[in-house]
């Protein structure tokens, strides 16, 4: 389900830390301005638009490129990834830009723990396997030395 992001009047996009101003061109991350071609801040935009939407790579083409995407053209995932890089740098505690493969991009901030349990555990906190786990007590158990 999309989570529209919140929206002054002046065209102002916000998403957790991170502003885009859209008239101006200006992507500021957690008070800092980030540095992005046309194309990367053209590709945050679109991407933040439908937060908490999947974006087929196509539709991002169209909209950003604004024509087809041609069969074996990478650039959506090329500037995906610079912008993703980018993000990252301006705010290492966060992730913004997740891969769904086979359908397309989502943008969602989330924390970088919260990001590493999705990916590892398929959205689902571990589940515990006797008195070794930690995950609710958290408590650290050494096994037998």
């Amino acid at each position: 389900m999309a989570v529209a992001p919140r929206q002054d009047s002046a065209g102002t996009l916000y998403s957790g830390e991170l502003e885009i101003r859209i008239e101006e061109g200006l992507a500021i991350a957690a008070g800092r301005a980030l540095t992005l071609s046309v194309r990367e801040f053209d590709l945050l935009v679109a991407l933040a638009a439908r937060t908490g939407a999947i974006t087929r790579r196509e539709d991002l083409y169209k909209q950003v490129w604004g024509s087809e995407l041609r069969s074996g053209d990478r650039s959506v995932d090329v500037y995906v990834s610079k912008l993703r890089n980018k993000l990252q740098r301006a705010m290492p505690d966060r992730r913004f830009i997740h891969t769904h493969p086979g359908f397309g991009y989502r943008f969602q901030p989330q924390p970088t723990t919260e990001l590493s349990r999705d990916v590892h555990n398929g959205g689902a906190p571990p589940q515990e396997t006797g008195p070794a786990s930690s995950w609710h007590s958290g408590e650290s158990h050494a096994g037998p030395t």
